[in-house]
């Protein structure tokens, strides 16, 4: 958010700085405060940049990934990087499919 704004509004929000960000990151590497970094939603293009100017490879890219949404392109990229990508997909849908449906109504012990 801009300096001063109230109130969320489009206009007043700013574009990440992902440079200074991930050297941030990379100084609590250094220093042994993370054992490891990574990134959220990164696109192949977004990841690209920043591999062009990290000194640290991210470990691990998170992403969304289902049937519906399988993200081929970004799944190589980050095998080709030595990225490790971890999919997450929202267990609660409305079009729960029958095996999570089944998970979901299991007890644990």
């Amino acid at each position: 958010m801009k300096k001063g704004s109230v109130g969320f509004k489009p206009e007043n929000l700013v574009q990440p700085n992902i440079a200074s960000t991930w050297r941030a990151m990379e100084s609590l590497y250094d220093s042994g405060k993370a054992r490891a970094i990574g990134v959220s939603n990164f696109s192949t293009k977004k990841l690209g940049d920043l591999l062009e100017i990290a000194r640290i490879p991210p470990a691990v890219n998170q992403v969304e990934c289902h049937p519906s949404w399988r993200q081929d392109k970004l799944q190589v990229f980050c095998n080709s990087k030595g990225v490790h990508l971890s999919l997450l997909q929202e267990l609660r849908t409305r079009n729960i499919p029958k095996v999570v449906f089944l998970l979901l109504q299991m007890s644990v012990n």
